[in-house]
């Protein structure tokens, strides 16, 4: 079954944000090929929605969602009948499971590295 891939606001807004953000950084030619590759990463999905890590099966979390790791970004997504929902997107250095399910993963010496507090 071909499945249809539909964006939150959230993931959409984020995803604009971010090829923005590499066309200010890299230029306009680096901001298409993130768009390309990630958009060629994502519909895989449709054929193969199970190509991402299950969350359930990682961190024994009781939820029906999955990652999947694109160009430095986690996309969180779920199945839902006939559609792919890419729900959220992460940047690899934020602590997705802390601002999605108040989880800390992180070490100190994680967060010393990046700056974060």
């Amino acid at each position: 079954m071909r499945r249809k891939i539909v964006y939150s606001e959230m993931a959409l807004s984020k995803r604009k944000k971010i090829k923005k953000e590499i066309k200010d950084l890299y230029g306009q030619e680096r901001a298409n090929r993130f768009s390309a590759h990630v958009s060629a990463v994502i519909s895989n999905l449709k054929e193969y929605p199970k190509m991402g890590v299950s969350m359930r099966d990682r961190y024994d979390l009781d939820c029906d969602y999955y990652m999947l790791l694109i160009e430095q970004n986690y996309f969180i997504y779920r199945i839902w009948d006939d559609k792919i929902i890419i729900l959220e997107i992460f940047n690899e250095r934020e602590d997705f499971m802390y601002q999605m399910f108040g989880i800390v993963t992180t070490s100190q010496e994680t967060e010393d590295y990046w700056g974060e507090y």
